[in-house]
């Protein structure tokens, strides 16, 4: 889910209604907006407390390609510096287009500081699959499907029923949220039709992975990076290594790992911590989520 400028029905209404259904979304923020006022900084920073992530729309929300690059460079920037000033955590690392409008020259000065940005081009809904990114521009070309007022809960339930077919990333775009105390504004969309829309993503969510875009884009760039190496295999103990060439600092999003059950006990480590792992349905594989880059130790001994 993303939501774009940062509104009032954001902080009052999306970011508590998230929060009580531990849902993250994305909040691609507008620094100087319309009605800004800087104590929406605090409402960024419980969801960002709480799994979310406050990304990149510049300062004053305009067109790029439209103004000159040193001004579209310190929208770009500024924008990020403050956000990560002002919400502590925020790593800032994604990025949407005002008005979807962009240029090889706003791509080349976005990509600089963000690992993917989203534009505003409607997705192919029969074409939601893993392998979206033919090259690596793709990420900074990632389409959405724009929620509002006319849109149904049925069709919410086809997008989703795509993307669990297709095994891809699906992004919805929102704008306002309005009720009888907040006003309506750009696609708005009833709190009613937000609460209903999120009691359906939170149904999906064990078939579905519910997470802000940095996270999503990481996973998929690690994985398609990231080799095994096996360091020691013994009987009862293997210790192996996810290889990756990308920056730890910035994809530092843990990947899942599937292993055969070796049907005995057994116990995963990394830097010493147990990882905690489940069973396929049919109990023939395990799965844990591990960090690339750090030695992952396994051990087995009877029942």
């Amino acid at each position: 889910m993303t939501f774009d400028d940062w509104l009032e029905g954001h902080e009052k209404i999306v970011v508590p209604a998230i929060v009580k259904r531990k849902l993250p979304a994305t909040f691609f923020v507008s620094v100087q907006g319309a009605k800004w006022r800087r104590d929406f900084f605090d409402q960024m920073r419980v969801a960002q407390a709480n799994g979310s992530e406050i990304a990149n729309h510049t300062i004053t929300h305009p067109s790029l390609p439209s103004i000159s690059l040193e001004k579209a460079k310190a929208e770009i920037d500024d924008a990020r510096k403050i956000i990560m000033d002002s919400v502590p955590g925020a790593e800032c690392l994604t990025f949407a287009y005002p008005m979807g409008t962009k240029s090889n020259e706003v791509i080349d000065m976005v990509k600089k500081e963000h690992i993917a940005a989203r534009t505003v081009n409607p997705f192919n809904e029969n074409n939601i699959s893993y392998d979206f990114v033919l090259d690596s521009l793709d990420y900074y070309r990632i389409s959405t499907v724009r929620v509002w007022h006319i849109v149904t809960l049925e069709k919410i339930v086809q997008w989703l029923d795509y993307a669990e077919a297709g095994g891809g990333m699906l992004t919805f775009m929102m704008h306002s949220v309005y009720n009888d105390k907040i006003e309506k504004g750009w696609d708005a969309m009833p709190e009613e039709f937000l609460t209903g829309m999120l009691d359906t993503l939170k149904s999906r969510e064990d078939s579905i992975w519910i997470t802000a875009l940095a996270s999503a884009v990481k996973y998929h760039q690690e994985k398609k990076a990231c080799t095994i190496k096996i360091l020691k295999e013994e009987k009862s103990k293997m210790e192996f290594i996810l290889e990756s060439p990308l920056d730890p600092l910035i994809y530092n999003q843990k990947l899942t790992i599937k292993m055969r059950n070796p049907d005995c006990h057994m116990e995963i480590r990394q830097d010493g911590l147990k990882v905690d792992f489940t069973f396929s349905a049919n109990g023939e594989w395990v799965y844990a989520n591990v960090l690339p880059g750090k030695k992952i130790k396994v051990k087995y001994w009877a029942y």
